[in-house]
């Protein structure tokens, strides 16, 4: 039983510690490309925005587009609608005379199966994935492109951040985890191997596009499947854009559905790797994605070895595990009485991610997910 306390608490120190320090040492070894200058010609760019019933904010995000800093006859902006049923269709043609275009498929396939569809007939050099949702600083796209005159590079993630307008408490909570997810995406990203992207920013080389099964995450499978081709996968903090915080049911659901077809993702890109000889690319999806999602496994290793472990090694191990537990509590119910407690809410949001990802991998399993996405509202 001890043993089964040291795979859990391993298995966590690999997911958090290990595999960011191992990141750490990397940076000994000779670095990533040179970021470039502005080039002389700027590259073709489509800038691609997913929506489904997203009526509520695409006028702004629209609006946002008109007011990025990139050449005008070297960018495209097409709204992909997965079978929409609300005004966001009429919207996007609302935006026509903007050179906005809009690709409306009748019936809900899945924004993958939609992306697969639209990439292939695309002719830029660049694609650009967004979402409706997601608000661009001006110069985030030149930002993305000028890194692309260096032919090693085949993918160049942009930042998310998020804002709190509302100060829900999984705002917060989301805040947070972004801000160590960061931390270790710009370590990936400083050797150009970062694994996966932020579906709200990235660019990659329209060349290197292969379509991607409608149950996993594009936004995984493309830029890891770009590295393993070869190409360098880039993170540029200077180009952002921001998203709002949403409801913690909302966020739970959305944890939910990664874990369920990151799963699938990551499987698939382990085992392609290790055919293509790229053993990194599958320690990185191991240890910064897979290990996470069984994080309730591992947890409850752990309590159950705390038993067996012997004193005083038992009594701090016990003490440990009973003030995280009793805190994530005291902040659960501290939080649905309308008290916010931010240091006992941010215990109890961990716990929920955590369960939240063990509840996907079960539909994961069970074969019960499904290709499609809602609106973060």
């Amino acid at each position: 039983m001890i043993a089964l306390w040291c795979i859990g608490v391993a298995a966590l120190l690999q997911a958090y510690v290990l595999y960011p320090l191992s990141l750490l040492l990397r940076r000994t070894l000779p670095a990533g490309p040179a970021k470039r200058e502005d080039p002389a010609a700027w590259p073709t760019l489509t800038l691609l925005i997913s929506a489904y019933n997203e009526e509520r904010i695409l006028r702004r995000k629209l609006e946002n587009v008109t007011t990025l800093d990139y050449p005008r006859d070297r960018l495209r902006t097409i709204v992909v609608s997965d079978g929409s049923t609300d005004g966001t269709e009429a919207i996007a043609r609302a935006f026509a005379s903007g050179g906005i275009e809009l690709a409306a498929f009748a019936g809900r396939r899945g924004k993958v199966a939609c992306l697969d569809l639209v990439v292939p007939r695309l002719t830029s050099d660049l694609v650009v994935m967004s979402d409706a949702n997601s608000l661009y600083e001006p110069a985030s796209l030149k930002r993305l492109a000028r890194h692309f005159g260096n032919p090693e590079v085949g993918c160049v993630c942009g930042e998310l951040l998020y804002e709190n307008p509302g100060r829900l408490a999984s705002g917060e909570g989301e805040r947070a985890y972004w801000g160590y997810e960061r931390r270790v995406k710009r370590l990936e990203g400083d050797r150009g191997i970062l694994l996966g992207a932020n579906g709200a920013i990235y660019a990659y080389r329209r060349t290197l596009f292969q379509p991607v099964d409608p149950r996993m995450f594009c936004d995984d499978v493309i830029p890891i499947r770009i590295r393993i081709a070869g190409s360098r996968v880039l993170y540029e903090p200077s180009a952002r854009c921001v998203e709002e915080a949403v409801s913690e049911q909302t966020e739970l659901r959305r944890r939910r559905r990664h874990a369920s077809f990151g799963m699938r993702s990551m499987l698939a890109m382990v085992r392609e790797a290790l055919q293509a000889g790229r053993p990194l690319v599958a320690y990185q999806a191991i240890s910064h994605r897979i290990l996470r999602w069984f994080g309730t496994i591992w947890l409850l290793l752990i309590l159950a070895g705390t038993l067996w472990l012997p004193v005083p090694f038992r009594d701090v191990a016990a003490w440990g595990q009973g003030l995280l537990y009793g805190a994530a509590l005291l902040g659960f119910v501290l939080d649905r009485l309308g008290i916010r407690v931010t240091i006992l809410y941010l215990p109890y949001y961990a716990l929920a991610l955590t369960a939240a990802g063990m509840a996907g991998l079960a539909n994961f399993v069970l074969d019960t997910d499904r290709p499609f996405w809602e609106p973060r509202q």
